[in-house]
């Protein structure tokens, strides 16, 4: 240790000094951060993945306190064998730490843990234990977020483990790998993997994302890609299309997102006869109500549901 601080504060001092701004010129490429990876498509499933319902749903949210609050989910539905649901959630957030809770009535609980250790460092723990058989599990990730690229690392039960990479190319391009490992499944089902390429070009105005994922679970190999377009402020268009390579099928979706006083409008439609709509409309600082239909016509099937949300 003295005979680095000697060199550090003798002669020898200059050149080691010069070399490091030329390092950090070297590691800091001024691009931006793209993210996570599990992002970067964030614009299509917003519009291609809609949380549609059925029957009368009733969502009640109140504070406690600035840390605690609590949430009541009721979900009535004409269905045969549940003709209803209730959840109780609680959620407590205090600095760098952040735990939520969600419990149901047939005992099933859902946690979730997240730190932010850092600017930079974010960890995560998933737990869910439920009365049946082999379904209970746990997941730890954690996220790290470098000057221009991302890393994910994963590990939880039966045997899984996961890690994922997005890198900064240009200041639009960026390209990322997933993989995910399960090498112990219940009831003695064979391991197998998922691994996933992506790549993203997107400005302000639009999002093009192509991802190419192989699923040893399936044996398929599905390629992706979505084009979302925000043609105004308030209006935006997207489409997407999906392929199973080896078996050769092709869906393909269109969708817009469209938002007035009135409220807001989001509807996709598939190749394979399915529609999705939802209006979501504020009425208050507290109050809200939202419109659920779909339609799929391959299961001549037809869904409508009402929702009510109150925050207090």
């Amino acid at each position: 240790r003295g005979h680095v601080e000697s060199i550090m504060d003798g002669e020898d001092a200059g050149p080691v000094r010069a070399k490091l701004p030329i390092l950090r010129r070297l590691l800091a490429s001024g691009l931006p951060n793209p993210g996570k990876f599990e992002d970067v498509n964030a614009e299509a499933r917003k519009m291609f993945t809609l949380n549609s319902f059925e029957g009368l749903r009733l969502e009640y949210q109140r504070g406690l306190s600035q840390s605690f609050g609590v949430g009541h989910n009721i979900n009535l539905q004409p269905a045969q064998d549940q003709f209803g649901t209730y959840d109780f959630a609680a959620n407590f957030s205090s600095g760098k730490h952040l735990l939520l809770s969600q419990t149901q009535t047939n005992g099933d609980l859902q946690a979730r843990y997240i730190l932010s250790a850092t600017e930079n460092l974010t960890m995560q723990i998933q737990s869910q234990l439920t009365k049946t058989p082999h379904q209970s599990n746990a997941v730890v990730n954690v996220d790290y977020k470098g000057s221009d690229w991302s890393l994910t690392a994963k590990a939880g039960s039966y045997a899984q483990f996961g890690l994922s990479y997005l890198q900064s190319v240009t200041r639009n391009l960026s390209l990322g790998l997933d993989f995910m490992y399960v090498g112990k499944l219940p009831m003695n089902q064979p391991p197998f993997y998922v691994s996933t390429g992506a790549l993203r070009y997107s400005t302000n105005r639009f999002a093009l994302v192509s991802m190419l994922t192989d699923n040893r679970s399936q044996n398929s190999l599905d390629l992706t890609t979505s084009y979302v377009q925000r043609v105004r402020d308030n209006l935006t268009f997207g489409t997407e299309l999906k392929i199973d390579l080896p078996r050769a099928e092709t869906t393909c979706s269109l969708g817009y997102e469209y938002s007035s006083p009135l409220g807001a409008f989001k509807t996709n439609i598939t190749t394979d006869g399915k529609i999705t709509s939802l209006f979501e409309k504020t009425l208050s600082e507290i109050s809200g109500i939202t419109f659920s239909a779909e339609v799929d016509n391959a299961k001549k099937s037809c869904k409508f549901g009402v929702g009510f949300q109150l925050l207090q």
